[in-house]
């Protein structure tokens, strides 16, 4: 069973004051969420996408339409803030500015009626996890941006009842490594707890790949929810693939053309691997009206060998080198369509690029292997298998 289950949820969107535009606020539609206990779950998408409204709906600072909100069995899609075993921690600290560290972390445990040694001690606790031992005693007005957020963030976390947390971008004002150390101390206090964790961000990767599962959101909706691997080896649209961090994403459009598979009007190179071209034929006979596309990232397209199947030359316009990685961008031969190749330098086909001038690389007409098994096919848009 789930330990949060969120079914057939529908968001009214709110309207946004005057100074703000006056316009039409994001609106959640058919939202379906599972998440088991001790999960984490990185929530991404475009700005206006919903990620806020959903935390704050689970957080119960909206009410819903429609559907229904289950937190380890327990319906919670009525109850008040207060009630629930929620915690959300906005992207701007959000602390008491004239209490101490230690006055902010002992706040949610002022009605636990616990013993002076026993508030000292957890305190204490949670401030060495956070790395704030040694601002314990200064008021929290007076912190760095980033100290106050881990404030906050522990502040949330000293609750003994949480079930949720919601940390609504919140680790944008640390730094990448005081992400991964924020996410090890989130961590260590899920195992000891029956709880779950939702990050929102806006697509950084280094964030991305914190959690142990993935929700893209667009225009109110879950595009796709899954494992990090299930995006990036099976997104279900060009909109999820095209989301991914990443070196960069090649989408050519893909037509059989004689029975030889044609990107933007270039065929490849023979060899072409044969049930490619009677593939995309079969495609382009079940919709002939439907667009087909091939999408593969720059660090799967690789410099192509002498008979090697799935090629197909690119014009070359300028190389990126940063001394191990080289970031090949060209366009194919009589198109405007890019293509971009990221390949290591060491390696014997790099070489030649690598000693060359940036005016000597562009116009060189090089092979390039774009089929293989990380290509992905999609006919208007969504991915067919």
């Amino acid at each position: 069973m789930a330990f949060l289950r969120v079914s057939s949820l529908d968001v009214s969107a709110s309207r946004r004051p005057a100074w703000l535009g006056g316009r039409q606020g994001p609106s959640l539609t058919d939202i379906d969420l599972m998440l088991e206990e001790g999960s984490l779950c990185t929530v991404f998408g475009p700005a206006g996408a919903g990620k806020s409204l959903l935390l704050q709906t689970l957080a119960g600072l909206h009410r819903p339409r429609r559907g229904q909100v289950v937190l380890d069995g327990v319906e919670v899609t009525r109850l008040p803030v207060g009630r629930r075993r929620t915690a959300l921690v906005p992207a701007v600290p959000v602390v008491y500015p004239a209490l101490t560290v230690e006055e902010n972390l002992a706040w949610p445990l002022r009605r636990q009626r616990l013993s002076p040694e026993q508030l000292r001690r957890q305190v204490t606790e949670m401030a060495s996890l956070l790395g704030v031992l040694d601002v314990l005693h200064v008021r929290a007005g007076l912190l760095a941006p980033a100290t106050a957020q881990r404030v906050a963030i522990g502040r949330a976390l000293i609750r003994e009842d949480l079930g949720l947390l919601l940390l609504d971008d919140a680790l944008q004002v640390l730094d990448a490594e005081g992400r991964r150390r924020m996410v090890g101390c989130l961590r260590q206090v899920q195992r000891s707890r029956r709880m779950c964790i939702l990050i929102s961000t806006r697509g950084q990767p280094d964030v991305m790949g914190l959690g142990d599962e993935w929700l893209m959101l667009d225009q109110g909706r879950i595009l796709q929810q899954g494992r990090p691997a299930e995006f990036v080896q099976y997104p279900r649209t060009m909109a999820v693939a095209s989301r991914l961090g990443g070196s960069g994403l090649n989408v050519l459009p893909c037509r059989s053309d004689g029975g030889v598979a044609h990107f933007a009007g270039v065929p490849l190179l023979p060899p072409s691997p044969p049930q490619l071209d009677l593939w995309l034929a079969e495609l382009q006979g079940q919709s002939p009206k439907s667009s087909i596309e091939m999408a593969i990232r720059a660090e799967h397209v690789v410099l192509g060998r002498p008979g090697q199947e799935g090629c197909i030359e690119a014009l070359l316009t300028h190389v990126e080198d940063d001394g191990t990685w080289m970031q090949l961008h060209g366009v194919l031969p009589g198109t405007e369509i890019p293509l971009c190749a990221r390949v290591m330098v060491d390696t014997p086909a790099a070489y030649d690029l690598a000693v060359l001038s940036g005016s000597a690389v562009a116009g060189r007409r090089e092979k390039l292997q774009i089929i293989n098994r990380h290509s992905l096919f999609f006919v208007d848009g969504r991915l067919v298998q």
